[in-house]
C-alpha cells in the first residue's frame, strides 16, 4: 500500500512580493511544479490543501491536468498547522502520509518514493541532503493524534522529538530549496 500525499498549499506567501504560488517558475507555476512532482512520484492519491486565493490555486492546477483532489482550510490564516489537520481529517483511512510543501517546486519524485521505501523505520520520516534536514515528511498514522494538537504556524517539526523520527539521506537538493521570496524564483529556476 502506497501513501496519501498532502501538498500545502494554503498560505499567504507574506515575505513574497505577491502570490508565490502562482509565481512562474521556469514556465508554470510555483505550485503546479510541486503539484506534479508529488503526482509523477505515483505513491498515492495527491490532496492539494487550498486557503488563500484557493479558487486561483485550484485553477492553476486543473489548467495543467494534474489529477488531485483538493481539500480546503478555512482557517489558514491560523497556520500551516490547521492545514495539516484539514488534510489528514479529510484522507483519514491511510496508514501513510507524505507531508509536502507547496512552495518548494524542486523535490524530485525519486524522493517521494524513497520516503515510502523507508517508512518502516520510524513514526516520522525526513529526506536529508548532505546531513541537513528538508522536506516533505513522511507520517505514520500512529503519530496523527500528536499532529492534530498542533496549533499555530508549525509543521510536524514541532512534534518530531516526542516521536520516533528517522532521516533517510537522498540525493536530492531540492529537499531543502523552498520559495519565500522573489529573488528565490530566479535563484532556483
Amino acid at each position: 500500500m502506497g501513501a496519501a500525499v498532502v501538498v500545502l498549499a494554503a498560505g499567504e506567501s507574506r515575505r513574497f512580493d505577491g502570490f508565490k504560488l502562482l509565481a512562474d517558475f521556469c514556465g508554470e507555476p510555483v505550485v503546479v511544479r510541486s503539484v506534479r512532482s508529488a503526482v509523477s512520484a505515483g505513491v498515492g492519491p495527491v490532496h492539494v490543501v487550498v486557503g488563500h486565493n484557493a479558487d486561483a490555486v485550484r485553477a492553476a492546477v486543473r489548467r495543467w491536468g494534474l489529477d488531485v483532489s483538493f481539500v480546503y482550510n478555512p482557517w489558514y490564516s491560523l497556520g500551516m498547522s490547521t492545514s495539516l489537520k484539514a488534510a489528514l481529517i479529510s484522507a483519514p483511512f491511510f496508514e501513510r502520509y507524505i507531508i509536502a510543501l507547496g512552495d518548494m517546486p524542486l523535490v524530485r519524485a525519486e524522493t517521494y518514493r524513497e520516503l515510502l521505501a523507508n517508512s518502516g523505520l520510524a513514526d516520522v520520516v525526513y529526506p536529508t541532503y548532505r546531513g541537513a534536514r528538508g522536506n516533505p515528511v513522511l507520517i505514520r498514522r500512529s503519530a496523527i493524534a500528536k499532529v492534530l494538537e498542533l496549533q499555530g504556524d508549525v509543521g510536524v517539526r514541532a512534534v518530531m522529538g516526542v516521536l520516533r523520527s528517522a532521516g533517510v539521506e537522498v540525493g536530492d537538493p531540492g529537499v531543502l530549496v523552498d520559495i519565500d521570496r522573489a529573488g528565490d524564483v530566479s535563484a532556483a529556476c
